[in-house]
Parts: C-alpha cells; structure tokens; sequence
C-alpha cells in the first residue's frame, strides 16, 4: 500500500511537469518529449499570455527539459526515485523559466503549477474513495 501515494505523487509530479492533458500515466509516458513540450508551450502561451520573443524561448527550455524528464518517465526506478528525479528537473526548469517570464508571468506559472497539483491529489483522493467501496 506504500507504494500507491508514492506513486500518486509521481504522477502528480509529471502532470505538474506540463503534460495535465494527459489523463493516464500510461498516456504520459508514452508520448514523446516533443508532443510534450509542445503541449507545455501551447499550456503556457494560453495561460500565461507569453509574448511572440518569448514562445520560441520558453518552446526551447520545455523541449530541453521534456527530454531530460524522458528517461525519469521511462525508466524502471521505483516511484520515490522518479520522484526525486522529476522534483530536481522540475526545480532546474522553474530556474530557467523565470530568467524568461516577466516577475508577473513567473507568478501565475507557480500557481498554475499549484492549482494542477492539487487538482490531481483531488482525482487520487477521488480515485480511493471510489476504490473503497
């Protein structure tokens, strides 16, 4: 049972990583860095109202952190190691995004972030009320 929260959080991890429109784990990890980034950039571009001079900037950090995060999602390490791993990548990325977004957008990408992640703890917990019964 120990591991369904590590897990969990995983997969929390990910989504927060950029990939909310993938419902399923499976789904996430068998998309490609590219389709990834893109849809973190298309995310990005709505939410947080990116500038022309700044979609090609924050298309190339996603790209590049896509396929660091490419190994994490398919590897076989256990969850609380690809949780370690994606929290590290996840810290790097949030570094260099916030040399491009303006003070404002940096903001609303951290909240954004806060609102997917709570918004999957709120599926997990759905999940294992439902499961309960």
């Amino acid at each position: 049972m120990a591991r369904a929260p590590a897990l969990a959080s995983f997969t929390a991890a990910a989504l927060l990583l950029g990939a909310a429109a993938f419902a399923q784990p499976g789904a996430l990890a068998s998309s490609t860095p590219e389709q990834r980034a893109k849809l973190q950039t298309e995310l990005m571009v709505e939410k947080l109202g990116l500038a022309p001079d700044q979609i090609p900037k924050v298309e190339a950090i996603n790209l590049m952190y896509a396929k660091k995060m490419e190994p994490v999602l398919k590897g076989n390490e256990g969850p609380l190691v690809k949780l370690r791993a994606a929290k590290g990548i996840d810290q790097e990325k949030a570094a260099d995004l916030e040399k491009v977004l303006s003070k404002q957008q940096y903001q609303q990408y951290l909240a954004a972030k806060e609102e997917m992640r709570q918004e999957v703890e709120r599926r997990i917990a759905e999940r294992r009320a439902g499961g309960a019964n």
